[in-house]
């Protein structure tokens, strides 16, 4: 006679959490688990753990001792809010942010019992869309809907503009039924919204703690559904655009981590030695700015020398090619002094350099308003040459990184006026905004003065070589 096999731990343990009404320890999943099958292995406890990591809906809330959920049941009642683009609104598609995608597909990396992506979707004032998740775009981790008739009328209908976003709110997770409402951008509540934004970045710090490592986005972004980080009529902002402006995180390569402790990381490791020449160190341990119980720093000179340890050694590892690293420090620069405005640019670049250039020009705003304050004072009655003085060179830095956005932005007469008081304040020029007027005044884009220089760059190294 046939003998069914045993059931997997993998399978024990999943049985065990999507059966439970509330979180479960490892000593509580490891009884539920021996009640069907003993574990007998030579250590019962890690087999547990390891079954638990091996199922892609369970996660950690942390905790000592750690507790464990199944992380689709606490989809129900939230909201996620989805930013439309042009390019969805003129095709009839839904390109799908990483928090909407979970919550529309929350069994996507459960390979062996993944469903099929088909989802109903109410559409507020208008019809029910049954539809089916695909990828989009080849090469590319970029999910959603594709041209889909119903869905392009309702834009219409709608009078959606890019910009515009959608609701995406969970009615029920395992008939994987959602309604979907249209947010106008017009009609946006900033102040309401900043505060579900700190609700967002306070529990990812807070699930960052408790992982002790940097996480990649598919598996933070179930941990702060778990933690009922989107419980809430009214959804933050998409996380990475939350975590990225907050100088609590650091994010790259679809990681993220806590700059505290990256910097600690970087600095225990030492595997980039400090300019001897660059601030030094100060005496005693850094001041925490966490929410931990390490102490303040105790006074704004503390803090400055700190801050300006940190940054010096952000450019330590920037001038070593490791940019993610230089904006940890930058960034923990910052949190012990905000007043430090080569910091505010530095940030500010990295920004600009990711073409994340909305995000990019606060920063420089702030970088300049950090060097009046601290620095500059009145620019016109500033006592020294511009630039040849070296604690100009922050605030100089911040006006043409503000000056470039704004010409990237197409706000072209306030570019021109940035760079002109540039030029009024150093006649000499030492960064060469002279050219960056006369392409304006050429007319042309910031795209196509990039590209005019490099295409001079690359004749002038042709020129070396002959």
């Amino acid at each position: 006679m046939y003998k069914m096999p045993e059931p997997s731990f993998v399978q024990l343990v999943t049985q065990a959490l999507m059966g439970a009404n509330r979180p479960l320890t490892v000593a509580e999943i490891k009884a539920r688990v021996e009640m069907i099958r003993p574990v007998r292995t030579r250590d019962p406890q890690a087999t547990i753990r390891s079954a638990i990591n091996s199922v892609p809906l369970a996660v950690s809330l942390g905790g000592r001792p750690a507790h464990y959920t199944w992380w689709p049941r606490h989809l129900a009642d939230n909201a996620f809010r989805q930013p439309l683009a042009a390019s969805d609104l003129e095709a009839g598609t839904l390109a799908l942010n990483e928090e909407a995608w979970r919550a529309l597909w929350p069994d996507f990396f459960a390979y062996s019992s993944r469903s099929s992506g088909e989802v109903t979707l109410v559409l507020a004032d208008g019809p029910v869309l049954q539809a089916r998740i695909e990828h989009l775009v080849a090469g590319q981790p970029i999910w959603g809907l594709p041209p889909t008739p119903a869905l392009a009328d309702w834009y219409r209908q709608q009078e959606a503009v890019p910009d515009d976003a959608l609701i995406v709110q969970v009615l029920n997770v395992e008939a994987r039924r959602y309604v979907v409402a249209l947010a106008r951008r017009v009609d946006r509540d900033e102040a309401a919204i900043t505060t579900r934004n700190q609700a967002l970045a306070d529990a990812a710090e807070k699930v960052l703690r408790a992982a002790r490592l940097s996480l990649p986005d598919f598996w933070l972004i179930p941990r702060l559904i778990a933690h009922d980080a989107y419980r809430h009529p009214l959804p933050p902002d998409p996380w990475e655009d939350v975590l990225r402006a907050d100088l609590r995180f650091v994010l790259g390569n679809r990681e993220v981590s806590l700059t505290e402790k990256l910097v600690n990381d970087l600095e225990r490791d030492w595997a980039v030695p400090p300019d001897p020449w660059a601030s030094p160190q100060p005496q005693g341990d850094r001041p925490s700015t966490g929410s931990g119980h390490r102490r303040k720093a105790r006074s704004d000179e503390a803090r400055r020398a700190w801050g300006a340890y940190l940054f010096d050694r952000g450019m330590d590892h920037l001038w070593k090619g490791w940019p993610l690293a230089a904006e940890a420090y930058y960034k923990e620069a910052l949190r012990l002094d905000p007043g430090h405005a080569d910091a505010w640019v530095h940030v500010g670049n990295r920004r600009f350099e990711e073409d994340w250039v909305t995000e990019a020009l606060p920063l420089y705003e702030r970088g300049q308003a950090a060097a009046e304050e601290r620095i500059i004072g009145d620019p016109a009655r500033y006592p020294a040459p511009f630039w040849l003085d070296v604690d100009s060179r922050p605030f100089m830095r911040a006006l043409h990184g503000r000056g470039l956005c704004l010409w990237r932005l197409g706000r072209i007469d306030e570019a021109r006026q940035v760079f002109a008081w540039m030029l009024e304040l150093n006649p000499n020029d030492n960064q060469g905004v002279r050219f960056l007027l006369h392409d304006l005044d050429e007319g042309l884009s910031w795209e196509e003065s990039a590209a005019r220089d490099e295409e001079r760059t690359k004749r002038l190294e042709g020129r070396k070589h002959e």
